[in-house]
C-alpha cells in the first residue's frame, strides 16, 4: 500500500510508453456536461471511464454513476456536430 500524493500513473509508468510518440502515450479525455457541473472521462476502447467530477451540487458527488472508475457508454451523434 502506498501513501503518497504522487499520482499512480507516475508511479506505475509503462516503460514501453517511453518509446512511443507523445500522442500515443497521452490518454484522450472528454468533458461530459451535467446540470450543475461536468464529469471528466478518459477514453478506454469504445467506452469512457470517469476520471473526476467537477460540480457545485453535492448530490452529484453521491451519484454512483459519476464515481471515478465507472464506465460510461457514450454514443457520438454525428448529426449534433453541425
Amino acid at each position: 500500500m502506498l501513501y503518497t500524493v504522487v499520482p499512480l500513473e507516475r508511479i506505475y509508468v509503462n516503460h514501453r510508453a517511453v518509446n512511443q510518440t507523445p500522442k500515443e502515450a497521452e490518454p484522450e479525455y472528454k468533458e461530459i456536461m451535467l446540470k450543475h457541473g461536468r464529469v471528466v472521462a478518459r477514453r478506454e476502447g469504445e467506452n469512457y471511464v470517469v476520471h473526476r467530477i467537477i460540480s457545485t451540487d453535492m448530490k452529484d458527488y453521491l451519484n454512483m454513476d459519476y464515481y471515478p472508475g465507472q464506465v460510461i457508454k457514450f454514443k457520438f451523434d454525428y448529426n449534433s456536430v453541425y
